[in-house]
């Protein structure tokens, strides 16, 4: 015999910045069905005398352990399917993942505040334009990128002079701040870059001109918008030694050179062709990109999007706990991780609420566009780049099911983007960059023609 669908008892509030809260409560009878799963969850560790292990009969579970111990063990599964039917019977467009308070067992009750659908209200996206700018790949950038070539295969060579900016210094150093010491090397390497600031701004440029063998004493001032927020604005003392000096031997740049690195090419002209060719490739890439990300913070800044606050709260929650993910994989404490970018907590959670905003506004006004174009995506659509990101892996067909869910919004997405680039490239007469014609000089000299006669 199935169980019965739970009788709930549901007060609802008014609609307030776009959410709403429900007031929920089961009654006695609609607790059986969860009691029963946390009966079968916990059943198997228990063992009383004259029963065999997982074999104690629910009353006497209950009995043993409690009411509430049952319900714990499936409460998380409970509130969601008790709250998605409150929401159903209520028809809520809801939208996101409702916030639970209140949570009681005796009776089962709890207050749920539901995010509904955010109301969208876009600007005339069809008419977004933004100029679209290739950038020029000059033979400066060729230049420097051969630099950065000769600079990775260079030698460190030891020199008997005073350091430079450029050179590879092993030295001993301390650094204190109000008689603290804050920064200590022993036979430690710093490398002497223009836009370095270990252990602090201006250090790497206070090491040119020591004498390399003698003890040197000097005084450094913070900047106040310095990394560290704990040492910022505060004077720096340091005792160097610098040991030894060493600066970087590079490989001439002529045709040997280019033969001699990995793709061997014929001469050096050869190679300054390939990185020219690569270095366009890159910049249309990232101009694609960069033109892709403005086009959609214009749909956005266009659009009046009303967020409700539960959602933005969720959302916020979300940013912060991916980031705290990010931290534990890398070993770094959240504080120390703080104090290097130079905020406080209040700081970073003001930003990660920033980013949820323009995440949530972004998903629904380019939703609002797939909406109005009808674009749709196919199953073949699907399949097609199901198999592009997974060929070759075997998978059960939950996994495959569950990994092939998120591709059909990945794709509309995707589509409507496209749409909305392909829009902002034409001109306002529709054509787009590559249909406008070429202009044609006798053409222009026919109506500079003209022009004179009617004069």
């Amino acid at each position: 015999m199935r169980d019965r669908e739970p009788q709930l008892k549901i007060t609802q509030e008014e609609v307030v910045d776009n959410q709403t809260t429900l007031r929920i409560e089961l009654e006695e009878a609609d607790l059986n069905p969860y009691l029963d799963q946390g009966y079968r969850r916990l059943a198997p560790q228990i063992s009383l005398p004259g029963f065999r292990k997982g074999k104690v009969p629910r009353h006497i579970v209950e009995g043993f352990m409690g009411r509430e111990s049952l319900l714990n063990e499936v409460l998380d599964n409970m509130v969601f399917e008790v709250t998605s039917k409150a929401i159903e019977e209520q028809e809520i467009d809801s939208a996101g993942v409702p916030k639970i308070e209140d949570l009681e067992l005796d009776p089962v009750s709890f207050t749920a505040t539901i995010a509904l659908r955010p109301e969208v209200e876009l600007g005339d996206y069809k008419a977004i334009r933004v100029p679209y700018e290739a950038e020029e790949v000059t033979d400066e950038l060729v230049s420097k990128r051969i630099d950065n070539i000769r600079e990775s295969l260079g030698t460190w060579e030891t020199v008997e002079r005073a350091p430079q900016m450029g050179d590879l210094l092993n030295l001993d150093a301390r650094g204190e701040i109000e008689g603290e010491e804050f920064w200590s090397r022993e036979d430690g390497v710093l490398y002497l870059d223009e836009e370095g600031s270990v252990p602090v701004t201006g250090f790497p440029q206070a090491m040119v001109g020591i004498e390399p063998g003698q003890e040197t004493d000097l005084t450094l001032s913070i900047p106040e918008d310095f990394r560290d927020a704990s040492i910022a604005g505060k004077e720096a003392s340091f005792t160097v030694t610098v040991k030894e000096v060493r600066e970087r031997s590079l490989p001439e740049l002529n045709d040997e050179f280019a033969q001699g690195l990995p793709d061997g090419y014929e001469n050096l002209e050869a190679l300054q062709n390939a990185v020219r060719e690569g270095m366009t490739t890159d910049a249309e890439a990232r101009l694609e990109q960069e033109y892709e990300t403005e086009v959609v913070q214009t749909l956005i800044d266009e659009a009046t999007i009303t967020i409700p606050p539960v959602m933005l709260e969720n959302e916020t929650n979300r940013v912060l706990n991916t980031q705290e993910q990010f931290l534990e994989r890398a070993n770094i404490r959240r504080d120390d991780y703080l104090r290097s970018i130079g905020k406080t907590e209040e700081e970073a959670e003001q930003e990660a609420e920033e980013e949820a905003d323009q995440r949530i506004r972004r998903t629904f006004a380019l939703d609002k566009v797939s909406e109005l174009e009808n674009i749709e995506v196919s199953e073949q659509e699907i399949d097609e780049r199901f198999n592009e990101m997974y060929a070759g892996q075997r998978m059960r067909r939950q996994e495959r099911r569950s990994r092939r869910e998120p591709l059909s919004d990945m794709l509309k997405y995707e589509k409507t983007v496209a749409l909305l680039v392909e829009t902002a490239k034409s001109d306002p007469e529709g054509q787009t960059a590559e249909e406008q014609p070429e202009s044609n000089p006798q053409d222009v000299q026919t109506q500079e023609g003209d022009a004179q006669d009617d004069e």
